[in-house]
């Protein structure tokens, strides 16, 4: 059995190396101001990867490694708009919809995944209601709220929605993370170097491929 690699095992092992020692009860650095660096560093990483594969190949994809499918809390209706809404697990990352959010769906024990919803950017909403529409769906993303709205006004009450978006936040700090084994020397990197910058700390320089020193002295 491979072992898991969790959120909880990152975050000591940065606090090690920075401290030089397991955190004592003095020490300033929590666990969740290492988990903010790290959330956003997995951004950094995610949206350069992107923006880099798409200048190279022409293709903009996010890798698979890091999708992460959620259920979204249960839908509720805005009295005012008539739409129905929930709050995402996190705000999308800084990525065109559709990439930002990969995929939308209904799904329930008896008729299993159904299609999936149709994305629309949030400044394309009043156009679309002039325009001719599919029976379906439709979301558009405002902040970390999502909003949806079928095309022939049916209620969209106890109907259960799964989002699925390229994910850098810790649910839980034991949970494995969604983070490819190549990824993390480089996620361990970043965030080391920026607390090293902000938290000025003092650290022994450890060289072991020095040559023995003068024991002629």
């Amino acid at each position: 059995m491979a072992l898991t690699y969790s959120w909880k095992q990152l975050v000591q092992r940065i606090q090690i190396h920075m401290l030089n020692d397991f955190p004592s009860s003095e020490s300033t650095l929590t666990d969740n101001q290492v988990l903010l660096y790290i959330n956003e560093a997995m951004s950094f990483g995610i949206v350069g990867t992107v923006w880099g594969g798409a200048k190279v190949t022409g293709v903009m994809e996010v890798p698979d490694a890091y999708e992460v499918t959620f259920q979204l809390a249960a839908l509720q209706q805005d009295n005012v708009t008539k739409r129905w809404y929930s709050t995402m697990p996190q705000p999308p990352l800084s990525l065109p919809l559709g990439y930002s959010v990969n995929s939308v769906y209904f799904a329930n024990s008896t008729n299993g995944k159904g299609l999936d919803c149709f994305p629309v950017k949030s400044k394309r909403l009043g156009y679309r209601k002039f325009l001719p529409k599919p029976l379906c769906v439709f979301y558009s993303v405002e902040n970390s709220k999502i909003w949806l709205e079928a095309s022939d006004g049916s209620s969209l009450l106890n109907e259960d929605c799964y989002i699925q978006m390229p994910s850098t936040r810790a649910v839980s700090i034991n949970d494995p993370m969604n983070l490819p084994d190549d990824a993390t020397d480089a996620i361990f990197t970043k965030v080391t170097a920026r607390l090293k910058e902000r938290l000025q700390l003092p650290q022994d320089t450890i060289a072991d491929d020095l040559p023995p020193g003068n024991k002629g002295n």
